[in-house]
């Protein structure tokens, strides 16, 4: 009997464990891309993010491998909030698969450094193919979450408006692409607390 209530509490543990870890494991992609982007902007200084993009740190000397390196864990830590998210909001959704696409077409933008032209059209892929799955999920979630799915929607168009302005102003990358990976990293933290997020919004009567 005791060796019973001991595995069930062991077990409860171990599942609250892994819930903890689904909820804060992305933090350590966020704080690995800061600490990436500061490390390269530090070492390459001649590099000015106001004229130019994020790929050149990808070919710049030493720290391409890290940077790339970067990507990759960055992809993997997205692929596997697709996941999470398709399974707990819209289990077996086909919408999981604009996700895969969108990740991996990230995945080649980090194997494929600048020199070659194909580069661009997997960066491009990436940031239409991830917006466009962040809008579809917000769109099909309208009815059964209004709250996540209205923000998904305004999050999606932000993370399109916001960075192409920023291209039209300063006539770089570098800048437009950190503030669309910001948003991508809010939408996942959104998703992530859910619940601490709608009470969020219930105290203003939203």
């Amino acid at each position: 009997m005791f060796d019973n209530v001991a595995n069930t509490e062991y077990m409860v543990n171990v599942r609250a464990r892994v819930e903890r870890l689904k909820q804060v494991h992305y933090i350590a992609a966020i704080i690995l891309f800061v600490g990436t982007l500061i490390f390269c902007s530090f070492y390459a200084s001649d590099i000015s993010l106001e004229h130019t993009s994020l790929s050149h740190y990808g070919i710049y000397k030493k720290i391409g491998f890290f940077w790339n390196a970067s990507l990759f864990i960055i992809g993997i830590t997205l692929l596997v909030e697709a996941f999470l998210n398709i399974g707990k909001y819209m289990k077996g959704s086909w919408l999981l698969y604009f996700f895969i696409g969108a990740i991996i077409c990230l995945f080649f933008t980090a194997a494929i450094n600048m020199n070659h032209r194909i580069h661009y059209y997997f960066a491009f892929a990436y940031f239409i193919g991830y917006t466009l799955s962040i809008f579809l999920f917000g769109y099909l979630l309208m009815k059964s979450d209004f709250r996540i799915g209205i923000t998904s929607i305004i999050i999606s168009v932000l993370s399109v408006v916001c960075p192409l302005g920023l291209v039209m102003y300063l006539h770089s990358f570098a800048i437009p692409e950190i503030a669309h990976t910001l948003f991508v990293f809010v939408w996942v933290s959104i998703t992530k607390f859910d619940t601490q997020y709608r009470n969020f919004l219930k105290r203003f009567g939203l």
